[in-house]
């Protein structure tokens, strides 16, 4: 079942409020979904919601910044990046149809 909807909802500050299959907003125009893979990966090595508030702030310069940065990983475009406690895990996305899609790719930095 398609649980996307045109107009797209605020991007929640924890992975327990972000239901795959939903368009996010974040940062003007950017627009994120998530699968369920994502989704756990999330709610089990993110707990405080430090990804989620990268993914918020957007695109950023790869250097020192929170944020979503390039992906070195092949086939993904973008990941976010944390720093602090819980920054050596990066989440990483693809684009698909203009919006950022987290599948629930994960490495450790």
């Amino acid at each position: 079942m398609d649980k996307s909807i045109t107009e797209a909802q605020d991007l929640p500050l924890r992975w327990q409020e972000v239901d795959d299959g939903i368009i996010y907003s974040f940062s003007g125009n950017g627009r994120v979904s998530f699968r369920y893979n994502q989704v756990r990966l999330g709610l089990l090595y993110d707990p405080l919601g430090k990804h989620l508030r990268a993914i918020r702030k957007g695109f950023v310069s790869p250097k020192g910044s929170i944020g979503l940065v390039p992906s070195e990983e092949p086939g993904y475009d973008f990941k976010s990046k944390v720093l602090g406690k819980g920054g050596d895990r990066r989440f990483h996305g693809t684009m698909v149809e203009g919006r950022l899609e987290f599948p629930g790719k994960m490495t450790n930095h």
